[in-house]
């Protein structure tokens, strides 16, 4: 393994990285803890399911795959495999399928995003789930939940959902959107045309279902009531559904990422800036290639003037989807869950006084201490803190900070792993 490239994730960043490294005449090992490659966007259905992705989809990613097949032996695919982190001697540690301490010749991170899901009273209740959750269903089984399903949040992904449950059969209860997208058409106008597109598809779909897509409303609070969820929402709305699916956007997913001074370690696509398929896309190009250059001493290629434009156009959408729910955090009552792994609450948070320090928060608190390890708390965790203290001088709680192992390992995985480095030189 000492002259292969890792690459983590089978997504688009990190098969269009690996494909550009193999090109160059470098082996490639590309991990992903799922069965199948695909990642989030291209996640594929089951076999036997038939797809519901969208023609422009399946053709982006059957290129993906061809350029992947061209490079032949050059690149290994070991799925069902996880990255536990990387040490300070370069050093990895991979478990599952493919469990063994490697040292390739260099790393790069194409881990995708992490889904953002603010906290609110009954979050946590049977039959709530993210939006990314829901879409997973859809993909792999082609089926959608029985039952009313209310979608509820802010982002393009609601409405993108929302066209797929259309498409099955199963068209959402409602879209709940905090912001207000369509407030302002001629700024809009400076999407890009491919945006436009996608939209135009998803709107024309709802609206002839004729799904209702209420603007400007934040659900505030879910309620088990009589074996169904009820909703409430601003403006004194109150929906009654069976499933709710709930999304506020996206982040990058480095939360504990390592970097390491003795190994060559990149981050592409959605790992890297959270940009969408299109830049995921060009970043792992790009990215593969600027890393092949820098392994074999050539020179590195030109910037890719793509990932400014998807830049330019993700900076567009955040300000069309600007909401003020982040600020609501400060009114949830005491008993909200913010940490689902642990079951802490706000109260919890409180407890542990103004500012609490990163080693407070999880040592005391419990924060960011469950299988996530801060990935979905970690955000609002911060928030909260630094809310009942706010100042120049008030430190950011450190829960994603860097560190090894990078998610938390079985003691069984760390007894089983196949040590590949011994009598390995430096």
């Amino acid at each position: 393994m000492r002259d292969t490239v890792l690459v983590v994730g089978a997504g688009l960043a990190g098969l269009s990285a690996a494909t550009e490294l193999a090109r160059a005449g470098l082996p490639v090992l590309v991990v992903d803890q799922a069965q199948a490659v695909g990642g989030a966007i291209h996640r594929q259905p089951l076999p036997g399911v038939r797809s519901i992705a969208s023609g422009a989809q399946k053709r982006r990613w059957a290129g993906v795959m061809a350029g992947v097949a061209a490079q032949g032996g050059r690149i290994t695919l070991a799925l069902g495999t996880r990255f536990g982190g990387v040490d300070h001697t370069g050093a990895v540690l991979l478990t599952g399928a493919m469990n063994r301490l490697i040292r390739p010749r260099a790393l790069a991170l194409a881990l995708g995003a992490r889904e953002s899901v603010q906290p609110r009273p009954g979050w946590t209740l049977p039959g709530v789930e993210t939006a990314g959750s829901l879409q997973t269903r859809l993909k792999t089984l082609a089926e959608a939940p029985a039952g009313r399903v209310l979608l509820a949040g802010s982002g393009p992904l609601l409405l993108a959902l929302g066209a797929e449950l259309v498409k099955l059969g199963r068209p959402p209860l409602a879209i709940l959107e905090a912001g207000r997208p369509f407030a302002r058409p001629l700024a809009a106008l400076r999407l890009p045309r491919s945006y436009w597109a996608e939209a135009a598809t998803y709107l024309t779909r709802l609206r002839l279902a004729r799904v209702p897509i209420l603007t400007g409303t934040h659900l505030t609070a879910i309620r088990a009531e009589g074996g169904a969820l009820v909703a409430e929402a601003t403006g004194g709305r109150r929906l009654t559904a069976d499933h709710i699916a709930l999304h506020d956007g996206i982040r990058s997913n480095d939360i504990g990422l390592p970097d390491c001074a003795t190994l060559p370690v990149v981050r592409l696509g959605d790992c890297r800036e959270a940009l969408g398929a299109r830049a995921a896309l060009a970043d792992g190009r790009a990215g593969g290639a600027a890393l092949a250059a820098r392994l074999l001493g050539r020179p590195e290629p030109a910037p890719d003037a793509e990932l400014a434009r998807q830049r330019a156009a993700q900076a567009l959408l955040a300000q069309l989807y600007a909401h003020d729910g982040a600020a609501r955090l400060a009114d949830l009552p005491g008993d909200t869950v913010i940490c689902r792994c642990e079951a802490r609450t706000v109260n919890d948070l409180r407890a542990l006084g103004p500012s609490p320090r990163a080693r407070q928060l999880r040592l005391d608190g419990r924060f960011a201490m469950g299988p996530c390890q801060g990935r979905f708390c970690g955000d609002w965790v911060a928030r909260l803190a630094a809310a009942d203290n706010p100042g120049p001088d008030t430190p950011t709680p450190g829960i994603g900070a860097p560190r090894w192992p990078a998610r938390p390992i079985a003691v069984a995985d760390l007894l089983a792993a196949t040590d590949e480095t011994e009598g390995e030189t430096r």
